[in-house]
């Protein structure tokens, strides 16, 4: 048996190559979970487990009264060499369950096939009450009229990055790394924008107080947690001497919350709790979870509510930003029948997973050399180079080796603050493959130097 791997997960790659090889194809019924319990000379629970493993892979369903069957259409692994996918932080379409998914669309069909013509531009109401107490359980204490449903985070903040906000400042700030396609977005428009460093221990306070007290900034853009490219999450005092100063000084934030709900990191309040939502616009995305469907959340304070309904009304024309109706029906089904909390808590075991791998497998790597930035909550972590090497030479022997990485110089707004490091995303990757992975990208990175 394969070191590192349990017997129900064993038991599971047998079948998984039985069913690759159509030793048991398509549609048809597996093994009763006696008999394999008597040719594993195994238990039946590993049966089961192992079973449960499978439809989680979305490769067998399970039919009441029956059995186990092959799916139709089974999302199969490629026999061929692994390709190490870390470079995005998409999950694959069958990270969520087939079956849960079909029975969540069924219930929105029939639960909504009325409601096309009475959506507002906020949402459905329902859906946002839904939300309302969903976010209670988080920090955010808000009503459901202070709830935007949005297609994405991406495009909300093209929006707001453009438009004048209440305090009538002109400066935009971002931290420096950031999220790489809002950089890109901001360069694009050349609107004034000033930086701030930020590393695995944040960012400075009192460079931070020195901009709000001499620029006139307009909004601070932050990830507060889950870092996007860094994967690190600020303090509790820091976040609350950054609230503070945000109040003091009439600069908005703009929380970047986009991984929040499926975060493993505890006892976490939001900059929105520590602002009461006033100065502060909270953004998250559901689609992190539920890739069958692009959705995302704006909470809005009341003092900002009328510069944001002139925001989405004016958008409505030229680039619509609210989800469609069967994707916010079908988010609400989630929530409502806690198929969603069932999700959530099978992406964090899966995190869990893959960090204790990254613990173990990075405690070896020469620290001399090299650093791990992260969290050990979110999708992403990054790796600091901390002697000189090539990146470009680097990226092609690991793809050469099959690996992908993200490169973070795109996630600086001034090219010129890049120390050499790249991003590496767990979205795609499970823990075995992940073992695999990393120590043939130690194994490459030592052989570039």
């Amino acid at each position: 048996m394969v070191i590192d791997m349990t017997k129900y997960e064993y038991l599971a790659q047998l079948l998984e190559q039985d069913i690759i090889n159509q030793k048991y194809k398509r549609g048809e019924k597996l093994p009763s979970i006696q008999m394999l319990s008597k040719q594993y000379h195994c238990s039946k629970e590993t049966v089961i487990k192992a079973y449960q493993l499978l439809v989680h892979q979305h490769l067998i369903y399970a039919k009441a009264q029956s059995g186990y069957y092959v799916l139709s259409s089974p999302v199969l692994p490629s026999p061929s060499t692994h390709h190490y996918s870390l470079e995005t932080g998409n999950p694959p379409i069958h990270a969520t369950s087939l079956e849960d998914a079909k029975h969540c669309l069924s219930l929105a069909i029939d639960e909504y096939r009325e409601s096309s013509l009475i959506l507002s531009l906020q949402g459905v109401q329902s859906l946002r009450q839904t939300l309302a107490d969903y976010f209670f359980q988080m920090g955010i204490y808000t009503k459901e009229s202070s709830i935007y449903l949005i297609q994405g985070i991406t495009q909300t903040l093209s929006f707001l990055s453009s438009m004048t906000f209440p305090n009538h400042h002109s400066y935009i700030l971002i931290e420096e790394p950031t999220y790489s396609y809002y950089v890109r977005f901001l360069q694009s428009l050349s609107l004034p924008v000033l930086t701030i460093s930020r590393d695995e221990n944040g960012i400075d306070l009192q460079q931070l107080h020195f901009l709000f007290e001499h620029y006139d900034i307009k909004f601070f853009y932050t990830i507060a947690r889950n870092h996007n490219p860094l994967g690190t999450t600020y303090p509790t005092k820091l976040r609350q001497k950054i609230a503070a100063l945000a109040l003091k000084y009439n600069v908005y934030i703009i929380e970047d919350d986009y991984f929040g709900h499926c975060s493993s990191t505890s006892h976490y309040l939001p900059l929105f709790y520590y602002m009461e939502g006033k100065n502060c616009i909270y953004l998250t995305s559901f689609s992190k979870t539920i890739p069958y469907i692009r959705i995302g959340v704006a909470i809005v304070h009341q003092d900002f509510q009328e510069t944001f309904d002139q925001m989405t009304h004016q958008s409505y024309y030229y680039s619509y930003q609210l989800p469609s109706l069967i994707s916010q029906a079908t988010l609400e089904s989630y929530i409502k029948s806690s198929l969603y909390d069932k999700q959530t808590q099978q992406l964090q075991n899966h995190l869990k997973k893959n960090y204790q791998v990254i613990k173990k497998i990075t405690q070896s790597w020469d620290s001399q050399l090299l650093k791990v930035i992260s969290s050990y909550s979110g999708y992403y972590f990054t790796i600091q180079f901390l002697v000189p090497i090539n990146l470009d030479v680097l990226q092609q022997k690991l793809r050469e080796n099959h690996i992908e990485i993200a490169r973070n110089e795109r996630c600086f707004y001034d090219p010129s603050h890049f120390q050499n490091s790249i991003r590496l995303s767990l979205a795609r990757i499970d823990h075995q493959d992940l073992k695999k992975a990393l120590e043939l990208f130690y194994q490459t990175f030592l052989d570039c130097l």
